[in-house]
C-alpha cells in the first residue's frame, strides 16, 4: 500500500536540486517508472510514458539522470503530466533523490518522441551532491494563502490541503493557480496571465495546475480521505476553471 503519509511530509520539505552527484540510481534505470512507483493518472484514457533519460540523449550538464515526460494530446493532457510528474517527483525525494522541473529542456533529436508520443517537459534527477530539503515553513519562498485562494480566507488558511498547494513548485515560481473550496469540494482555475513571461510559458502553466492538483490530493490521501475528480466547472473573472477535487 502506498504510503500517502510520507508522500505527504516531503511535500513540506522537498528542494528543487540543482548540482548532482553522478551516482547511478536503480529505480531511474527502470523502463516502467509509473508502474514501478504506482503513480496514479489525473486521466485514465490519456496515452503516456515516462523515460530516464542519459547525458547521450539529452543535453545535460546537471545531472545523471533527465527524466523526460511524453503525452498524447488530449484534453487536460498537460495537466495529467503534471500530476504524475509530481508524484514521481515527491516518491524519488522521499527516496533521498534529487529532482528539479526543467520545462524549457527537450531531449535530443531521435528521443523527442515515443511510440508516437512528444516529449512536453522534463526534470533532472539523480542523488543530490549535499542534502538538499527544506525547513518548514521559512525555506519557502511562496505567495501568501489570500493570494492563492478565493473564498473565506480566514478559514481556507488553516485548511491543510491548501498550504500543500501553496508550497508546490511551479515555473519561476508564480504559482498560476487560484483554488476555491465550496463544501469538499476544491476547484482549481488557471488565473489569466500577466506579462510576457506568463505567456511565453502558457503550456508550462497547464503542467504546473497538474502539479498542485497532485499536492492536494496526496495531502487528502495522507488525512485518510477518500478522494474522487470532477472536470466540470464554470470560469471565473480572475481565472479559467480547470478541475476539481473532491474530498
Amino acid at each position: 500500500m502506498k504510503d500517502y503519509k510520507h508522500l505527504a511530509q516531503t511535500i513540506f520539505k522537498r528542494k528543487s536540486v540543482r548540482v548532482y552527484s553522478q551516482a547511478s540510481a536503480e529505480i531511474l534505470e527502470k523502463n516502467d517508472i509509473i508502474q514501478t512507483l504506482g503513480i496514479q493518472p489525473l486521466i485514465d484514457n490519456i496515452k503516456v510514458d515516462v523515460k530516464a533519460l542519459g547525458k547521450g540523449e539529452v543535453k545535460n550538464e546537471r545531472s545523471k539522470y533527465c527524466i523526460a515526460f511524453y503525452s498524447e494530446e488530449k484534453p487536460f493532457y498537460r495537466e495529467n503530466i503534471g500530476f504524475i510528474g509530481q508524484q514521481i517527483d515527491l516518491e524519488l525525494q522521499a527516496m533521498g533523490l534529487g529532482t528539479c522541473w526543467w520545462g524549457m529542456k527537450k531531449p535530443k533529436r531521435g528521443h523527442r518522441k515515443t511510440d508516437g508520443l512528444d516529449c512536453l517537459i522534463t526534470m533532472t534527477a539523480g542523488y543530490p551532491l549535499k542534502e538538499e530539503t527544506r525547513i518548514y515553513p521559512d525555506g519557502f519562498v511562496r505567495k501568501a494563502v489570500k493570494d492563492i485562494v478565493t473564498g473565506n480566507i480566514a478559514e481556507l488558511s488553516s485548511d491543510r490541503l491548501i498550504e500543500a498547494v501553496r508550497v508546490a513548485p511551479s515555473a519561476v515560481n508564480l504559482q498560476p493557480w487560484l483554488v476555491e473550496k465550496t463544501g469538499n469540494k476544491y476547484n482549481f482555475y488557471l488565473r489569466s496571465p500577466k506579462g510576457i513571461i506568463e505567456r511565453m510559458i502558457s503550456d508550462i502553466r497547464h503542467v504546473d495546475m497538474g502539479i498542485a492538483l497532485a499536492h492536494l490530493f496526496i495531502q487528502a490521501k495522507a488525512d485518510g480521505k477518500d478522494v474522487s475528480f470532477s472536470f466540470e466547472g464554470k470560469n471565473i473573472k480572475q481565472g479559467k476553471y480547470i478541475a476539481s477535487i473532491i474530498t
